[in-house]
Parts: C-alpha cells; structure tokens; sequence
C-alpha cells in the first residue's frame, strides 16, 4: 500500500498523554497517513489504552525500554509512507498541521527535503510561539519559506532560539534512512543532531503558523525512564559534548560560521565541566577542561576563568557560585 506519510510517535509510560497524541493526529484534515506507535517498554496499560481507543486505526509496535532514538528509528524501519513525521507523545497538533505542510512542500518542490512550523506551548506560563522566541536568532518571514540558516541554528538547538522542534517536522523517508537515522548513543539531543546532518543534504521549509502544541510541562514529569537522566548537569555536559565533537567534522566545506559556532559551543560545554570538577575538587580535571574551553573558545572571561583555575581553584570555584547564585536570583525575580 503506497502513502504520503507515516507518523511516528514513541512513547513510554503515558497512556493517556500518548492517546491524546494519536487523536490529534487522526483528527488531521489531510487523510493519506498512517500513525505508527513505538511503545518503548511500557509497564503501564498504554496497550490496552491504545487498542480500546483505535483499534487497527493505528500499527502498534512495542519493545524493550532502550530509549526514543531507538524507538524512533524503528517507526522510520516499519513507515509506509514517502514521508515521515514525527510526534512526542506528550506533544499535539492542530488539524491542519499536515495539510500545511504538503501544501509548503508541493510550492517549495524537490530542493526542499523537509518541513517544519511553529509551535504553541501548554503546561506552561509563556504565550509568545517558538518562532516568536527565536526572532532575535532568525526571522521566518511570510506564511511559507525556505530555511537558508537552518544549519547555524541547529547547533543550538534549545532555549528560546530554538527553531526546529521535532513534533513540528516532516522529512522524506529515503533522505531520513540515508543519515543513518537517530543516534542511539545520544539521549538528550539525538533529534536535532539527525535534523543537523538531514540539513546537510537538503533544505528546510516551514510553515509560519504554530500548528503543533509542546508540552512544557516540569522536567520531573516528562523525562521518565531512559531519560530521567536529563535532569543531571553532569549528563546534560557528556550528551552535548559528545553531539558536538561528532558535529564537527562534518562542518568541513560548510560556511565559516557553522563550524564557529560548534567549536564556541564546545568551549561552553568544556567550561561547564570546569564548574563541575571545582565543585568535586578535582582540580587536575578542571585544569584541563579549562585548557579545552580555551582552545575551542579563546574569550576573554574563559581565558581569566582558565588562569584563575590554575592559579587558585578554591577562588574560582566561589566565582562560580557567587555566577550561578546571581542567576538563580535574577531567574526567581
């Protein structure tokens, strides 16, 4: 059976958050789908659920707990369709989030491998869209577009200048398969970092309207199983680094600004771990993640901060508390 587009939707543990998840999706105005369901290890009744709810409107697959990127890759290995879209399980869309996107990628025609739209948030206080937070990074002007930065702004991919939100895209299933698909080794930023090489290959178009709704919910209540490491600094800084150094060998013969922005990324990550290791007092590794952030970004305040932790850690340890306490204060206030 040949289709447009096969949805792919992981989940674990959210039965009545994935059930909302696939009524959005059946609800959409544009019909020649399907929905794929990657149930990575539940223990749940997110089975039952699902096939009370819909049946055989949807293909259910389950599997041990090992993680979206893997549950992910297995929806793309199972797609029917031309084009595969992809849906967090705590996310939603709108019912014209497809018919828009086909619509974009009929008028941007084959230079235009993938497609994404903004994004309203829920479960959380902010009203401004994604594309809105972003503007200062970049501006999508008119309804459709083509993304001619999209690589810059995948290398950092969250906060409030993130673009690209995964729910939001749809991309072609053989370009997709041809990056080698998730990284399984990656659990905080597998998505963006196959978004990053799927953009080396060909562009992205969106769609200005936020046709998807993203759950920001607390990070306690989101990232459970697999991804309950998350919430640690320490696996935050090994997730990024490791995304990063495999980003940057494939910044050869890209603009001068890519490669910039990964190796300035990298100096951040390496002065992150700076932080941790005074914090540990394990000041020979703080050393020398000092020595790496200021070869990847040799700035002023990380060239002082390098001195200092050599010179005397115990005093730029209490820099980076007396940093990180003003931080916290401004972000209560």
């Amino acid at each position: 059976m040949s289709l447009k587009a096969s949805v792919v939707i992981p989940t674990y543990n959210r039965a009545e958050k994935v059930r909302c998840a696939v009524s959005s999706v059946l609800q959409q105005t544009f019909t020649d789908f399907e929905v794929i369901v990657v149930d990575d290890g539940s223990s749940d009744d997110t089975q039952q659920v699902l096939k009370s709810t819909f049946g055989n409107k949807i293909r259910y697959f389950w599997q041990q707990n090992q993680g979206a990127s893997v549950a992910r890759n297995r929806g793309v290995e199972e797609a029917r369709g031309e084009w595969i879209a992809f849906l967090d399980s705590d996310d939603r869309w709108e019912k014209t989030k497809l018919e828009w996107q086909f619509k974009a990628l009929d008028q941007l025609g084959s230079k235009c491998g993938g497609c994404y739209t903004d994004v309203r948030f829920f479960n959380h206080t902010e009203q401004k869209t994604m594309f809105q937070l972003a503007e200062l990074n970049y501006r999508h002007e008119g309804e459709i577009g083509l993304n001619s930065d999209v690589l810059r702004l995948l290398v950092r991919p969250g906060g409030a200048g993130m673009v690209v939100c995964l729910s939001s895209f749809v991309g072609r299933k053989d370009l997709i398969q041809a990056t080698g698909g998730f990284n399984p080794e990656l659990l905080y930023s597998q998505d963006s970092e196959l978004l990053f090489r799927l953009a080396m290959r060909t562009g992205f178009g969106y769609v200005n309207r936020p046709l998807v709704l993203f759950d920001r919910a607390p990070v306690e209540d989101r990232h459970i199983g697999v991804s309950a490491e998350w919430n640690k600094i320490d696996f935050f800084l090994r997730d990024s680094q490791q995304r990063l150094e495999g980003l940057l060998p494939l910044t050869e013969g890209q603009p001068a600004k890519v490669r910039d922005l990964v190796r300035r990324q990298l100096g951040f990550i390496h002065s992150g771990w700076v932080n941790c290791y005074l914090e540990e007092k394990q000041y020979r590794k703080a050393r020398q993640a000092a020595l790496k952030a200021a070869r990847f970004n040799p700035t002023f305040a990380i060239a002082f901060k390098t001195l200092l932790t050599w010179l005397s850690p115990s005093l730029a340890l209490r820099l980076v508390q007396s940093r990180q306490s003003k931080k916290a204060s401004a972000f209560t206030v």
